[in-house]
């Protein structure tokens, strides 16, 4: 079997990599390329939510449309109402879970399946910090995130020790400096164990707003992968996920309260049967759904 995934320079989709991963150990043979650098030799291609109008269609592929998130704000809803409108139909469809699936009412009816997201291998290897050199870690994309740079910024200012990965805009991050930030830039994924290991916490800042608060927090998963402790401020899917897995979060408003402290908190490690991606892609049928479109 011959799979195309479709990956950016802009977008963080460690999906793709698991995707690569998973099928070339059962002998498919994976191209990971921009979309429009998929080959039309392949036997399926994987792309990303996004606009695939109709006129657009390569019918010699059997293309899957992946929608991992909803469309944001402005005009989100209106934004998915065209996105249905539009798109062409594909040979399946993969869909974050079923509150994504449910608010995307696609007339056409095709195979689909659910598949939230899972954790590289790499971060539930990771031994316990010893002497780590920072506090807190922010991992992730900072632009959008409304009161997020507020966040670090308060959080630095009282003593923590806050360690930023990602692209940061200039303005941003001099902003940040003055209270002692201190950035690490975009890296590669192999160079991203190092860094959670020298860290004691994690932080998850996504505004409460629709669609982010009913989306999975990717960067959650993998600080919790890590043994990290948690920090996160309070929206329905962290105080759902937190509930359901009795874990020890240290909500954001508390700790900057002071009637919380990075001290007290109990540390939990999410188990890799559970949440590593080649479980995740196992319980989901990914394989088994690939080789049904293809019959």
């Amino acid at each position: 079997m011959k799979v195309g995934i479709e990956v950016n320079g802009v977008s963080y989709t460690p999906e793709s990599y698991a995707y690569l991963d998973y099928l070339e150990a059962k002998g498919c043979c994976v191209q990971l390329a921009d979309r429009a650098f998929l080959s039309t030799n392949n036997d399926i291609n994987i792309l990303y939510a996004g606009v695939f109008p109709f006129w657009s269609k390569n019918s010699s592929v059997v293309e899957i449309h992946e929608y991992q998130s909803l469309s944001v704000p402005p005009f989100s809803r209106a934004k998915d109402i065209f996105k249905c409108a539009v798109n062409s139909t594909p040979g399946g469809r993969i869909f974050l879970n079923e509150i994504v699936q449910s608010k995307l009412k696609f007339l056409s009816d095709v195979p689909s399946i659910r598949r939230d997201m899972g954790v590289d291998e790499g971060f539930f290897s990771i031994d316990a910090p010893g002497q780590a050199t920072h506090d807190i870690l922010y991992c992730g994309s900072i632009s959008g995130r409304r009161g997020l740079v507020g966040t670090i910024f308060r959080l630095a200012k009282l003593g923590f020790k806050v360690l930023v990965v990602g692209s940061v805009e200039s303005c941003t991050r001099t902003y940040l400096e003055k209270a002692g930030v201190e950035f690490t830039g975009r890296l590669e994924r192999k160079d991203l164990f190092d860094v959670y290991r020298s860290c004691r916490y994690g932080l998850n800042y996504t505004p409460d707003e629709y669609p982010f608060n009913i989306q999975t927090s990717t960067k959650t998963l993998e600080y919790l992968a890590a043994g990290l402790g948690l920090i996160s401020n309070r929206y329905q899917w962290s105080e759902e996920f937190c509930s359901r897995l009795q874990i020890d979060v240290i909500w954001i408003e508390d700790l900057l309260g002071g009637t919380r402290n990075l001290d007290e908190c109990g540390k939990f490690r999410l188990s890799r049967d559970e949440y590593s991606w080649n479980s995740i892609l196992d319980n989901s049928g990914f394989f088994h759904f690939l080789k049904t479109l293809l019959r």
